[in-house]
């Protein structure tokens, strides 16, 4: 499981993240959470805490591996 900080350099990262906010789920009370960009404010986070694409992994191996060549 990701943490809160890699969660959100994920979303920075990620080709489709699509925040709720575009989604009509959304409700007033939820619009205070979405500070910053985040695979938990994203429409593809399941309740679950996955992401239905399969993205999360993906994108933290490729940093991982980014980190590793800077190194």
């Amino acid at each position: 499981m990701a943490s809160k900080e890699q969660l959100k350099k994920i979303a920075l990262y990620c080709d489709e993240y699509n925040c709720k906010l575009h989604d009509e789920e959304v409700s007033l009370k939820n619009i205070s959470d979405v500070q910053y960009e985040s695979c938990t404010n994203c429409s593809h986070y399941t309740e679950e805490h996955t992401c239905d694409l399969d993205l999360i992994d993906k994108i933290l191996s490729s940093l991982a591996m980014e980190l590793d060549l800077k190194s």
